[in-house]
């Protein structure tokens, strides 16, 4: 396939948002859930189209929704976090009793979830997969999880498929250089100051999207930052990184471009 060429791959979206509160009463706290599903829905090979959808599913929600259809998938979902937050409310409840506390605060709890497709040629389709899940306190968090997908092998690439050996050293100094750059810092402990740390020891994660220019890394909140900061993002052109690129990879029609 031509690497300016679109994958014929055709996607819908399902759109739902989920509320509950506790006995049904609106004045108890609650639970939101808000989720934006886009997945494959039509290619011109079924047996690839099921695979992408298991792959869509499963990064979307994870392994124990695999082999369910987009639809029953989003309704299971649902399901479970309602569910979910019955038995954390019991749970909260129980221990009141038992500490004989009289307050009948409760946190309410909201997550939000989302995918989008952000490059789909070549035989190369990478997505994203945002989710904001609030719980109160230290269980809440927001994530970005990033996928890029051999359309043809039908299976999610790895840095391994994509580099040679030894190239976790290289990136990890670019990832430090793109930050001091960015950030217009003389040194480490500068970056230290704004927020960031064990850059000394900074690596690929693994999390990373892959387009016909280069490769993306996203290192997420209190990887290598602290909370109050943004997602680091980090891209890095294809032209930098030739001699860590695989010659036969996915990705080496887009180097030759």
């Amino acid at each position: 396939m031509k690497p300016t060429e679109n994958n014929k791959i055709d996607f819908d979206t399902i759109h739902t948002v989920k509320n509950y509160h506790i006995d049904n009463d609106s004045t108890q706290p609650s639970c939101n859930l808000k989720l934006t599903f886009v997945y494959p829905y039509k290619c011109e090979n079924q047996q690839i189209l099921d695979s992408l959808q298991r792959i869509f599913i499963t990064c979307y929600f994870d392994e124990s929704y695999t082999g369910l259809s987009p639809e029953r998938a989003v309704k299971s979902y649902e399901e479970n976090y309602v569910e979910s937050y019955k038995e954390d409310f019991r749970l909260y409840a129980q221990d009141r009793v038992y500490e004989h506390e009289t307050s009948d605060v409760y946190s309410s709890y909201y997550e939000i979830d989302e995918n989008k497709v952000l490059f789909n040629k070549g035989g190369i389709l990478s997505f994203q997969v945002s989710q904001i899940n609030y719980k109160g306190g230290a269980s809440s968090f927001d994530i970005l999880k990033n996928y890029a997908v051999d359309v043809q092998m039908s299976r999610l690439l790895t840095e391994m498929d994509i580099f040679n050996e030894g190239y976790e050293k290289a990136l990890g100094n670019m990832f430090r250089d793109y930050l001091l750059n960015a950030k217009k810092a003389r040194s480490l402990s500068e970056l230290e100051d704004l927020g960031y740390f064990g850059l000394d020891e900074m690596v690929t994660n693994g999390n990373f999207l892959l387009d016909d220019k280069g490769i993306t890394y996203i290192f997420n909140k209190g990887e290598y930052s602290a909370y109050k900061t943004d997602a680091i993002t980090i891209f890095i052109p294809y032209n930098d990184i030739k001699p860590l690129l695989k010659e036969n990879s996915p990705i080496a029609k887009f180097v030759l471009i």
